[in-house]
């Protein structure tokens, strides 16, 4: 499971780094060197964001929750407070999207 959340944390870098997931960047993007963020190769990047989409068909309420927190830095206790949930239960929700992307990204790499 650690190994998803650092996934997802690249992917969250990843994506926010770009304008749109659907454009491959025409220049490698310039990143400083104290920066020390995890990030993802386009095809990787593609991949996870193909694994977070799907989730979004099963689970709409994981997907935002996973795009809230990876991408858009959000805590468990601020989204909580969004949905009207307490924390506690918004990492039970996030725990089981990051355990649904998990097993797609791994299917995914299996056939890649």
């Amino acid at each position: 499971m650690k190994n998803i959340r650092y996934l997802l944390t690249a992917w969250g870098n990843w994506s926010s780094s770009r304008i749109g997931t659907e454009y491959k960047a025409a220049w490698p993007l310039m990143q400083q060197q104290s920066d020390i963020r995890p990030m993802l190769s386009d095809e990787d990047g593609e991949r996870v964001d193909r694994a977070v989409s799907r989730l979004k068909v099963f689970d709409p309420l994981g997907y935002d929750i996973v795009v809230a927190y990876y991408k858009g830095k959000v805590s468990c206790r601020a989204i909580g407070r969004k949905v009207n949930r307490d924390s506690k239960s918004i990492s039970v929700y996030l725990s089981r999207a990051e355990s649904f992307i998990a097993g797609f990204v791994n299917d995914i790499l299996e056939v890649a």
